[in-house]
């Protein structure tokens, strides 16, 4: 029974998701408000997802949201659109421009994952800081920027056979994919920022005592 109602909540995820995203402008904020909702279901329990992403959605309709989240989602459009028109040219440029759209391509589609679970975490953040922390994480991290890309030309390569799988739940899979696979760079980052941040704290407070000796 517990199985069937994650499915269920998967799926009405899923459609709400889609639903939200049919007009474009506002695909931004439908992601970022599923990837919310998926932690609070995740963290809390919270299985009211079609609710809690309305909620989600509500809360993050803002410039930054659109901005922040769509700029890498029209990233990866471009450099699909690249990725294709290099492939068709079989000269020495046409294969040197395939490798570079090609790694452009997959380090984009690493950094959606740390755009997502970074937007989720903190919406109001600002596009710019966004796109910089996302894209140092996916450089650092460039393994899991490969495997992401697995799933991601998967669900590619079926919506463009036949785009009606995207109601079985591979949208929000995929989002999730991308979410976990940027969890533990974020972790690693976290981490080091803590240890630097009591390093210096630590320093800090040991200075008056040298001073006073």
């Amino acid at each position: 029974m517990a199985a069937l109602t994650t499915l269920f909540n998967a799926l009405a995820l899923n459609l709400a998701m889609i639903v939200a995203c049919l007009p474009l402008i506002t695909a931004p904020t439908a992601v970022s408000a599923a990837s919310a909702t998926l932690d609070r279901w995740a963290r809390d329990g919270e299985d009211r997802v079609v609710r809690q992403f309305i909620v989600e959605f509500r809360a993050r309709w803002s410039a930054r949201v659109m901005l922040g989240v769509g700029g890498p989602l029209g990233a990866i459009v471009l450099g699909g659109a690249e990725v294709r028109h290099f492939a068709r040219e079989a000269t020495l440029t046409g294969r040197a421009g395939l490798c570079l759209a090609g790694l452009a391509l997959i380090i984009t589609v690493a950094a959606l994952g740390y755009v997502f679970q970074l937007s989720a975490d903190d919406p109001g953040m600002r596009p710019a800081d966004l796109w910089s922390v996302a894209a140092r994480l996916a450089l650092r991290n460039l393994p899991a920027g490969v495997l992401s890309a697995i799933p991601a030309a998967g669900l590619t390569l079926l919506v463009a056979r036949d785009p009606t799988v995207l109601l079985f739940g591979l949208p929000l899979f995929l989002l999730h994919t991308l979410k976990l696979l940027a969890r533990p760079g974020l972790r690693r980052a976290t981490i080091s920022t803590t240890g630097t941040t009591m390093a210096t704290t630590t320093g800090t407070g040991a200075d008056p005592a040298a001073t006073g000796r």
